[in-house]
């Protein structure tokens, strides 16, 4: 077994067999490993705007000659610009002085693979005299994984007696950055000598297309970009226009999103400028450490327990995981780990399977023995056991165990039915009782012991007016609620008894007595009433004698805290009672227009808004977003958003509000820009009284309670993401209901 799973294990390493598998979790750590990338590389995009405002592609030379020349007024640190000329034009001349001027400035060689006339491949560089103007050549050239995703590029290509390095390889000389990583040439003078691609990295992506700074052609042409933005930069010129240029897979695209040439030459820049490249192991050393788990593993096997060995074999292949992802993120090595976790996975079932053979074959002449001895309490006590005698026997007496199964089973399911606190029948499909428990004889007195009594029949003994619905065969199940006339009320759940083939077999209808729950609801709606009428009367009346009060009455100090406890008991009041109707009440729910309600809530904040000088912008209200909700407290629950947003903003400090939509579902995010929470804060965020803003800022901690109640019932959700300093920001996520 040990030759058996080192050789696999050493074939899918060598073979990089597992590279697709490989490549997912090199994905993982690539999205879990972003930075924000290097302030010096910014990208001038010949973007979707660039081409609808400057024309179809190509464009003249002379607006690249003029983007030069205000490049050139920044005095950038190196331009790449990664656009071919391989073919002449009339404005060469005026395009290559501009090239001269804004020295160093890097183009783009490509190759023909096969070339012309037998030739291994044909060299495609700039024309002249943009190749004598440029301060250098550098090839461009990606490498694909076997699914197509870009994860690693080579520094350099050579044939025999010429050598070009990567364009970004140049920028960074040019850069001169320390610690950067370089290409070092190497040509062996023979001219027959194949194309190669030498000095292999993979890169590390600083983060998903535009993560980088980026301005567009037009702005930079026209001179709109600050001088200082681009000073002492090293930029990249190149296209993200739909339909122009190449585009590529990544580690961190989605799926439907893929990056620009220029945007994967500059991660490759920033890769090289940061030193942050992650070499890929040798694959001798590859394999060795692909060796090292399933050699530990076989160790264990000859000293370790089942039980220490199954520990031993998780832990392995967690720390073969762990391992891999360390190398990766602080060792800058990529170790795939997949086919050292082929060979765990291998060795233990094969193992397992030898021991379980071995172990098979003890107990199998174990109970040979045991069943020779007397045991009136087993089924094994019977002479003849089937291991001892013909085919037949040993079959009948595996019906016999069959028998006697489904037998307990019977007896099981009636004392389980029996214990069950609530009355409960089984009835078949036409409603005959089949089956009645104890609560249920006590429920509707006993039942006929001859004949079938039908469901129908019970239940009139109860009341004469109530009648269950009819069954539907495939149906959901029926829930309703029964009121007697003597006050009882109960629950009834009617659910569909099915055969093991799924064939409807009858119902399973239960009674469950919520005579106590229902007497607490109206007492609920009683104390409802005590907070809406009884408690805000006396507290209206207060502040109305205090409105009223003659100079000879408290004083200004004493009415204002009179009138400040009074106010905080209604908002208590009002607060408690909202939250209760929004978590139990009925919702009268129709299609909204989420965007709507939205302009509603920030209008009626209007004014608390334009005293304190927070200008609260609403996007993507234009689109129509549906949504199924009870308008006033949708409304209302967006308002508590809005008004928290001011409430905890700085006087004068924007506020966002953004609709979009995602996953079939519309989120709505509202961004304030004041102090922010801990995390100890937002954990509590939701809950009763928690408040976050002390005595300055009025309320009692309920409006949250009640906005969460609401979405929740409205089967959406709510988030909130704040750092101290950083503002915070709430996301309501509702189903999206389609238009039509």
């Amino acid at each position: 077994m040990a030759v058996l799973t080192a050789a696999l294990v050493l074939g899918l390493s060598l073979s990089r067999a597992t590279e697709r598998a490989d490549n997912v979790l090199f994905d993982a750590l690539s999205a879990a490993n972003l930075r924000a990338p290097d302030d010096d590389i910014v990208i001038v995009a010949i973007d979707n705007r660039s081409v609808a405002e400057l024309g179809r592609w190509p464009w003249p030379r002379r607006l690249h000659a003029d983007l030069l020349r205000e490049l050139a007024k920044a005095r950038p640190r190196a331009v790449a610009y990664d656009v071919l000329f391989v073919e002449p034009a009339a404005e060469d001349a005026d395009l290559g002085a501009a090239i001269a001027a804004a020295r160093p400035v890097f183009l783009p060689v490509t190759f023909d693979v096969p070339g012309s006339n037998g030739a291994p491949y044909d060299l495609l560089p700039p024309v002249e005299p943009l190749r004598s103007a440029a301060a250098g050549l550098g090839q461009v050239n990606v490498h694909f994984d076997q699914d197509g995703v870009v994860r690693r590029a080579y520094l350099h290509e050579r044939d025999g007696a010429n050598f070009w390095p990567h364009m970004m390889a140049a920028m960074v000389q040019a850069a001169e950055a320390p610690g950067a990583i370089a290409p070092k040439p190497r040509v062996d003078q023979n001219p027959s000598a194949p194309l190669v691609r030498e000095d292999p990295l993979m890169i590390s992506f600083a983060g998903p297309p535009g993560h980088f700074r980026t301005v567009s052609f037009v702005d930079a042409l026209r001179g709109a970009t600050p001088e200082a933005f681009l000073r002492d930069k090293l930029v990249l010129v190149g296209a993200t226009a739909d339909g122009m240029g190449d585009r590529y897979a990544t580690p961190l695209s989605n799926h439907t999103e893929i990056m620009s040439g220029i945007e994967l030459q500059a991660n490759l820049l920033d890769t090289l400028l940061g030193a942050h490249a992650i070499r890929p192991l040798a694959a001798p050393a590859a394999a060795l450490l692909s060796l090292l788990p399933l050699v530990l593993a076989l160790a264990g096997f000859l000293f370790l327990r089942p039980r220490e060995n199954l520990i031993l074999g998780g832990a392995l292949l967690a720390l073969t995981l762990i391992a891999s992802g360390a190398l990766f993120l602080f060792g800058r090595l990529w170790a795939p780990p997949n086919a050292a976790l082929a060979g765990l996975l291998l060795a233990y079932p094969l193992w397992s399977w030898r021991r379980l053979e071995a172990t098979n074959s003890y107990m199998l002449q174990e109970l040979r023995d045991f069943a020779q001895e007397p045991d009136l309490l087993s089924a094994l006590s019977d002479p003849k056991d089937p291991a001892l005698t013909d085919v037949v026997d040993r079959r009948m007496a595996l019906l016999h165990r069959a028998i006697l199964r489904a037998r307990n089973l019977r007896r099981l399911v009636l004392d389980a039915l029996q214990g069950l606190p609530d009355a409960t029948l089984v009835a078949a499909l036409d409603g005959q009782v089949l089956i009645a428990n104890r609560e249920a004889e006590a429920l509707f007195g006993a039942l006929n012991e001859n004949a079938q009594t039908p469901v129908s029949e019970l239940i009139a003994r109860l009341s004469p007016e109530i009648e269950l619905p009819p069954p539907t065969d495939g149906g959901p199940p029926t829930d309703v609620e029964l009121s007697l006339p003597d006050g009882r009320a109960f629950h009834v759940l009617r659910t569909a008894l099915t055969q093991a083939g799924g064939e409807p077999a009858g119902w399973i209808v239960r009674f469950t007595d919520i005579t106590a729950l229902k007497a607490a609801g109206r007492q609920r709606e009683r104390i409802l009433e005590l907070l809406t009428h009884d408690m805000r009367s006396p507290q209206v009346s207060i502040l109305t004698l205090l409105g009223g009060a003659g100079p000879g009455g408290l004083s200004n100090d004493a009415a204002a805290r009179i009138g400040g406890y009074a106010r905080r008991t209604l908002s208590l009041a009002d607060d408690f009672v909202n939250l209760a109707r929004a978590e139990t009440g009925a919702y009268a729910l129709e299609p909204l227009n989420l965007g709507d309600v939205l302009l509603d809530a920030v209008d009626d904040l209007w004014p608390q808004s334009s005293a304190r000088g927070n200008e609260v912008t609403v996007t993507g209200a234009e689109d129509e977003l549906l949504v199924e909700a009870d308008r006033s407290l949708l409304t209302r629950a967006l308002i508590n958003l809005v008004d928290n947003a001011i409430k905890y903003s700085p006087t004068g400090a924007p506020i966002e509000c953004r609709l979009s939509v995602a996953d079939g579902r519309v989120v709505c995010a509202i961004t304030d820009h004041g102090r922010g929470m801990t995390q100890e804060q937002v954990a509590n965020l939701f809950k009763r009284f928690q408040r976050v803003g002390g005595d300055k800022v009025p309320g009692v901690g309920l409006g949250l309670s009640f906005v969460h109640a609401v979405i929740q019932r409205h089967g959406g959700t709510i988030s909130c993401v704040s750092a101290p300093g950083r503002g915070t920001t709430f996301r309501v996520s509702l189903p999206l209901v389609a238009s039509g």
